[in-house]
């Protein structure tokens, strides 16, 4: 199904592949080394034009020692000299099943309207 949240995922995974990172979009498949985008949230204005937030999850391998941190920093930073809008980032846990990885949530946002 086509439409402007859609398309704005599609976009978001494509620049992240582009940075040689695994983007995931399922969370059944997400695991230690990967991207995570969440589901996105908006404002809209006349149904028309939307702002679009969507969360990205930099997932770190257990159990979060300076290995992982430096590996999850270094996706961060890629991630925020590319051409993705990062507008905000914390430190946080993911649970992931029943396992509780290291991860650092990112907030990207997407102005998009309909044609």
């Amino acid at each position: 199904m086509a439409g402007i949240f859609t398309d704005s995922i599609n976009a978001v995974s494509a620049t992240i592949t582009a940075l040689g990172l695994k983007p995931v979009t399922d969370p059944r498949n997400a695991r230690p080394l990967t991207v995570f985008i969440e589901l996105p949230t908006f404002s809209a204005f006349n149904n028309q034009t939307a702002d679009i937030t969507i969360d990205l999850r930099v997932l770190g391998a257990p159990p979060g020692n300076q290995d992982t941190t430096d590996y999850i920093l270094g996706v961060v930073d890629q991630l925020m000299n590319s051409s993705l809008a990062v507008v905000s980032g914390r430190p946080t846990v993911a649970q992931i099943g029943s396992q509780d990885l290291p991860a650092y949530d990112l907030t990207i946002r997407i102005g998009t309207s309909r044609v």
